[in-house]
């Protein structure tokens, strides 16, 4: 089998190099805008050959979408004239029901697309940060619809538990809803509290709380920007709701009230067994 890998970023590429380790004996070829990229990939082992084209990738068995969100429309209607039946097309990007859309939209053969998520990303980016083992133990969420083949999810499972993440499957609907929640408020957070210490220097370094709650504030602001509007909706919802609990919170200190405060600030007993 041959795998096509476009976008060879650091999940684009950590996937190639995560498959190559499993040694399966199958093709992984690739391609992206970056001649950079490329030949990183290539000289890693992610790739074993390069694609010079994206219409190139159309001859593999399956084809992995791992490019910026805001590159997936375009680059789904250059694929679409070149696909076969049979070939097995999903992606990685956060935000699952915009990709759906234009899977359907734009693709001839919809029905062997499956929308895709591994939840293993970090605030680096770029091919430099790829890693071969980045999925490992992580979950990867697989967001079919009802018209979605069985055999194409199949297929996608198959490519999921080689690089060592688990496979799972979500509602599209229910995933962009929760992800919001898990991951585009806390990014939202991580950029106002730098953006806040940029304006505001201080003497001191922050500690561990401060490291955890601003690392993800490295990651790619236009790769941010286009995630957060494709998911507006909930990031929005979600934002509502912490702000007011953070209202909350400054009124029980305006009010020195340590009984709300306490309240404010305890955490459910099976919460951090979750986490």
């Amino acid at each position: 089998m041959q795998i096509a890998i476009i976008g060879l970023g650091g999940i684009g590429a950590s996937i190639g190099l995560a498959y190559q380790h499993a040694a399966l004996g199958d093709r992984v070829v690739g391609y992206d805008v970056d001649a950079d990229a490329v030949q990183g990939a290539l000289e890693s082992g992610a790739i074993d050959e390069p694609c010079d084209s994206i219409e190139a990738c159309a001859n593999a068995d399956m084809i992995v979408v791992a490019t910026p969100p805001r590159a997936v429309p375009e680059l789904f209607q250059h694929l679409a004239p070149h696909l076969r039946p049979e070939t097995v097309m999903t992606d990685v990007v956060s935000v699952k029901q915009p990709v759906l859309a234009w899977a359907q939209q734009y693709l001839p053969y919809s029905n062997r697309f499956v929308g895709g998520h591994p939840i293993a990303g970090t605030e680096r980016h770029g091919y430099q940060a790829a890693r071969a083992d980045l999925f490992q133990g992580a979950p990867w969420v697989l967001t079919p619809t009802p018209d979605t083949d069985a055999d194409a999810i199949a297929q996608v499972e198959h490519l999921i538990r080689a690089v060592r993440a688990i496979p799972m499957r979500m509602d599209a609907v229910q995933h962009d809803h929760e992800f919001a929640l898990l991951s585009f408020v806390p990014h939202c957070l991580a950029f106002s509290l730098a953006a806040l210490h940029k304006e505001n220097p201080t003497q001191m370094q922050g500690g561990g709380s401060w490291r955890s709650a601003t690392r993800v504030a490295q990651s790619d602001p236009a790769l941010w920007t286009d995630l957060l509007l494709l998911n507006r909706e909930a990031t929005v919802e979600w934002l509502d709701a912490l702000i007011e609990r953070l209202r909350a919170v400054q009124q029980a200190l305006q009010h020195e009230d340590a009984k709300q405060l306490r309240a404010l600030l305890q955490p459910r007993s099976d919460w951090y067994n979750q986490c």
